[in-house]
């Protein structure tokens, strides 16, 4: 697992405009509709709600993150 990224590496760049690797985080949630999925095929509830929960988090800030993205464009980047 990596090691969480230095706080003080990241105020210094806190001017530079971050970018969003989508392609990752796509995969992700793949990987957690396929966990939930796996966890209902177990019928323990817990594990079910658990996973459930974990993926519908991880879903509702993917899909605010690609809504904020939306916003920040152009009407002319639209379009391609």
């Amino acid at each position: 697992m990596r090691s969480p990224p230095n706080l003080k590496e990241l105020e210094t760049n806190a001017n530079e405009e971050y970018t969003y690797d989508f392609a990752q985080a796509g995969r992700i949630l793949e990987a957690m509709d396929f966990l939930r999925k796996e966890a209902v095929n177990t019928r323990i509830p817990e594990i079910v709600t658990m996973i459930d929960a974990s993926f519908r988090l991880l879903f509702t800030s993917y899909y605010c993150i690609l809504r904020y993205e939306m916003t920040r464009l152009s009407g002319t980047d639209l379009v391609q």
